[in-house]
């Protein structure tokens, strides 16, 4: 008899991982090929569906990693626990390169993102990619460390050929 066992964990997480970067996305889809030029009729409302969303994802994401007990006491630290928890959510797909690290100030790379994949599998141009994935990150991070915000100065979704990000710690006020 066939069971989950069958199937080596490395496919089973990437068929997980590819399930879970195409949720987001294929919803909209659906309904804007359903709904055709309608769709324009419940566009804000599902703008706003889709951010709250990935707040969540973003919040959940941070609660995982301090479930796990990964580090995010320096910019560093919370550059390196986004790349494994994103690994872990999202699969071996997403890849980061750090850039540098220096004190308070981190500057990383994504090479290969899941759900721009995804979108481009499904022939879906999502145009809130680029603002619902910078609000995932900026909660991951906010949640995990309230001290650092992060935010990308550069995306693929918006032509780059890489996306960039830059973690640091706030400015006191």
């Amino acid at each position: 008899m066939i069971n989950i066992d069958n199937f080596p964990a490395e496919l089973r997480w990437k068929i997980a991982a590819q399930s879970a970067s195409s949720l987001l996305l294929t919803h909209e889809k659906v309904y804007k090929d359903i709904l055709g030029p309608d769709y324009k009729k419940i566009q804000p409302l599902m703008d706003t569906i889709n951010y709250i969303s990935w707040i969540q994802d973003g919040k959940n994401a941070s609660i995982l990693s301090k479930y796990l007990g990964l580090p995010a006491k320096t910019a560093e630290e919370i550059e390196k626990t986004n790349e494994l928890v994103s690994k872990i959510l999202y699969g071996p797909e997403i890849k980061y390169k750090k850039i540098y690290a220096v004190g308070n100030h981190a500057k990383s790379q994504i090479t290969s993102c899941p759900f721009l994949n995804r979108s481009k599998e499904i022939d879906f141009e999502s145009e809130s990619l680029f603002e619902n994935c910078n609000a995932y990150h900026e909660t991951f991070v906010n949640n995990l460390n309230p001290k650092y915000s992060k935010k990308f100065t550069k995306a693929m979704c918006k032509g780059d050929e890489y996306c960039e990000a830059v973690t640091e710690l706030k400015e006191s006020k």
